[in-house]
């Protein structure tokens, strides 16, 4: 029998467990799944989605959900993760653009805390595009209480959270407008407070080529949990403070 949830903020990164040996169903994810979604990227409107339905749902939709199953079974469960896995967890292809027919791109999922809202909290993410695979923890709008909390305390405690971060993660801090800007060094921590002031969101993680993620098969499973792990810091500091 699998142990109560706790709360990710009280969790500390060496508590977290993996199943052993692990259980998989997810195969991976076939050249279908990436040659839908390019054609709905050069073409991201319902008509396209429309004609991609079928092969979406074959080759993203379905196994993303083998790929949730055995996260949750090898990695939340073992950990006893108070995580909503399950209730509005996958995004939608089709935009709510008021009627103007747009589609995203890519499909993805966002594991958060039992209790919120996913688009309402800090969350822990897998997202499948055209060119490949990222998967890491995201906050910002438009959880506007929690990205608030965020902001105000990640500028002090910045360095003690993102600074072993940086050697093993991508770490990206997304403003209202302009260009993405990304945490690379050591020394730019100490420039946090400006880039976080009028920001909308951070994000750290790692990345997969579609070439990788093909060539790894069912091994992007662990990768997608290790991943998680490495991040559990920034993770946990995001929780503890909202």
């Amino acid at each position: 029998m699998w142990p109560p949830g706790r709360d990710p903020a009280e969790v500390a990164p060496e508590e977290l467990i993996v199943l052993v040996p692990p259980a998989f169903t997810f195969e991976g994810f076939a050249p279908e799944a990436f040659e839908a979604l390019a054609r709905l990227k050069a073409h991201p409107h319902i008509e396209q989605y429309r004609q991609e339905k079928s092969a979406l749902r074959r080759y993203v939709q379905e196994p993303f959900r083998r790929l949730r199953d055995d996260l949750v079974v090898n990695w939340v469960l073992p950990s006893a993760l108070a995580l909503e896995t399950e209730r509005n967890v996958f995004s939608r292809f089709l935009k709510n653009d008021f009627g103007a027919g747009g589609c995203y791109a890519h499909y993805w999922m966002a594991f958060y805390r039992q209790g919120r809202r996913r688009l309402a909290d800090v969350q822990l993410i897998v997202s499948l595009h055209a060119d490949g695979l990222r998967v890491g923890v995201y906050a910002g709008e438009p959880a506007r209480a929690v990205w608030h909390a965020v902001r105000t305390h990640l500028p002090e405690a910045g360095m003690g959270v993102l600074g072993p971060l940086i050697p093993l993660l991508h770490i990206k801090i997304y403003p209202r407008k302009g260009a993405t800007r990304l945490v690379r060094t050591a020394d730019e921590l100490h420039r946090l407070p400006e880039l976080l002031r009028g920001a909308e969101g951070i994000w750290a993680g790692r990345t997969l080529s579609r070439e990788a993620v093909l060539a790894r098969g069912a091994g992007i499973v662990p990768w997608i949990w290790e991943t998680w792990q490495l991040v559990w810091p920034l993770y946990r500091f995001c929780c503890a403070v909202s």
